[in-house]
């Protein structure tokens, strides 16, 4: 069975931006933070955004304590009447009104005031569609097919608007029997790209599918009109809200699978229901089963940090200390595993949160047992190096607490970079006498780049997949414009400091900058792997690092 999985399905811009406004002011603030209504219409979502704290309301009866609250309107927007409402409570309120809804506001507003009569194309329950109402005044029709479309009474002059989700190929058959009802007709194609994009891809394949997987809130709307597309041009199709409503026998006798999803649908989602229709069809091979857990625990990134410290040591012009070098990796490793083990409520990745939901306690106990190992390793060196260690380990626990005191846009990824230089450079350093020294600072320096774009690359790639991140991320604390611009330069620094400094020690080494450019290249064409392998091949160069 071939598998096909849309290309444009997933989150789009305006509930991408609803969902990170929502996600800093959480960061940012100690008030309680409520949405207007749903902020998108995805339960596993929603679910998430609860864990965080982030509640829905549908009146502003329902905050109890105003001074202390924060209200988000949500993309779909709300109409003006019950906006006013909201400022005038005394709410501090934050608009995630998206842009595209917030360009239909605006043309509704410019023809109501010139006298003309507005034609809604959509669903007269849907949120962004009272919202539209709200601003049409009391001169308005809804309609939501062509039978609508004829009945309207013949009007002199009417601007035609559409829900910012709905069927192109519907809204110009509206078109076409309106111009014979209204003298001047004024027509607004409010129908957003994405939108369009979606449905083309949708079209398009489910033609020659035989079976069509639509992903999605059952209560949103535009995962609604893309099963019903599916229905009439596939052989079969089927929607679900997540990887739970996938059973074996709807795969029998299909050839050629496609899976699509609605805007309010987390690219993880996606991938959690491609990796169980592949669990089903196909037998994972054990090795395979091995390799997730691997990266998922987060076991692969000390073998990772392992490479770094080599090249660490071979800078330094010496054998490595292989006592000392393991409990630095060990270490680095167990600080991954117990932050994963702390946020593993918020891990999208089902794979992470199956793991560490189910075997928490136990991990638990395995890191205090991999924090004693590397002690104990480590003091074969000297207690002064297990002092060292200790200082990154309880760093590393309470990174929580220090990051909530200093608050700083991107201090995940700066934080975490500079625990990467501690421990694979300023301890060998010392083990080595090198502290001080020209070498010193110039293997400082490339490794706190190499490991600054480390971060920085898996935040984007958490980003592509539609995870929710904060503004502790680089990624989501600059925009993606200025953190590829970044990228860039970090990527050119490694290149430079490769050729004049690491090359000398081994012509290996310039595979480093190579691979970064072939994987941002990869991003920038939107090839993005899912979580787990994002992951692994983010960490693969250091790991290849051994051999250099």
């Amino acid at each position: 069975m071939k598998i096909i999985v849309a290309k444009n399905a997933g989150f789009c811009p305006g509930v991408n931006d609803a969902i990170k406004k929502v996600i800093e002011l959480s960061q940012k603030t100690t008030k309680k933070i409520y949405t207007f209504g749903p902020l998108i219409h995805n339960n596993d979502v929603i679910k998430n955004l609860k864990e965080r704290g982030i509640e829905s309301i549908n009146d502003i009866k329902e905050i109890k304590d105003p001074k202390n609250s924060i209200l988000v309107i949500r993309a779909h927007g709300v109409p003006p009447k019950i906006e006013e409402e909201i400022r005038n409570s005394g709410i501090e309120v934050v608009d995630a009104t998206c842009p595209l809804v917030k360009n239909v506001h605006n043309t509704i507003t410019k023809y109501s005031k010139k006298g003309y009569t507005t034609i809604i194309l959509g669903d007269p329950e849907h949120a962004e569609v009272i919202g539209l109402k709200g601003y049409a005044g009391e001169n308005y029709f809804i309609i939501t097919s062509e039978e609508d479309a004829r009945r309207l009474p013949n009007i002199e002059k009417a601007n035609l608007v559409s829900q910012t989700t709905q069927e192109e190929e519907l809204f110009f058959k509206i078109v076409k029997i309106i111009r014979t009802k209204v003298s001047e007709l004024i027509i607004s194609n409010t129908i957003c790209t994405p939108t369009k994009l979606r449905q083309k891809e949708t079209i398009e394949f489910s033609r020659i599918s035989d079976l069509v997987i639509i992903i999605g809130g059952k209560h949103s709307a535009n995962t609604q009109r893309l099963y019903q597309i599916t229905k009439t041009l596939s052989k079969k199709s089927i929607l679900v809200e997540n990887e739970n409503e996938i059973t074996p026998e709807i795969f029998e006798n299909v050839n050629l699978l496609f899976i699509t999803a609605g805007a309010s649908t987390p690219g993880w989602m996606i991938e959690r229901v491609e990796k169980k229709i592949k669990e089903m069809v196909f037998r994972e091979k054990k090795f395979i089963k091995l390799f997730r857990v691997l990266v998922s625990t987060g076991i692969f990134t000390g073998f990772a940090a392992f490479g770094l410290i080599s090249l660490v040591y071979k800078s330094f012009k010496n054998h490595i200390e292989f006592p000392l070098a393991s409990a630095i990796a060990i270490s680095v490793m167990v600080i991954h595993i117990i932050n994963r083990n702390l946020e593993k409520e918020f891990l999208e990745d089902n794979i992470k949160k199956m793991i560490f939901l189910k075997y928490s306690k136990e991990i638990k106990y395995f890191s205090y047992l991999l924090i004693f190992i590397s002690i104990a390793i480590s003091t074969t060196k000297g207690v002064f190096y297990s002092f060292l260690i200790f200082i990154f380990i309880f760093a590393g626990v309470k990174y929580k607490e220090i990051k909530n005191k200093i608050k700083i846009p991107g201090i995940k990824d700066m934080f975490i970079a500079f625990g990467w230089c501690y421990m694979t450079t300023f301890i060998p350093a010392i083990s080595c006498g090198k502290i001080g020294s020209k070498v010193f600072y110039l293997t400082f320096l490339f490794v706190f780049v190499v490991s600054t774009l480390r971060s920085v690359l898996i935040s984007v790639f958490q980003k592509y997949n539609d995870m929710i991140i904060s503004n502790e991320n680089i990624y989501s604390a600059i925009g993606e414009e200025k953190t590829f611009m970044l990228i860039n330069v970090l990527v050119f620094v490694i290149l430079i400091s490769s050729i004049m400094f690491y090359i000398k020690l081994n012509l290996f080494i310039i595979i480093l900058p190579v691979y970064y450019i072939l994987l941002i290249y990869a991003l920038k064409k939107k090839k993005t792997p899912d979580i787990l392998l994002s992951e692994f091949l983010t960490d693969l160069p250091f790991f290849v690092l051994i051999l250099a």
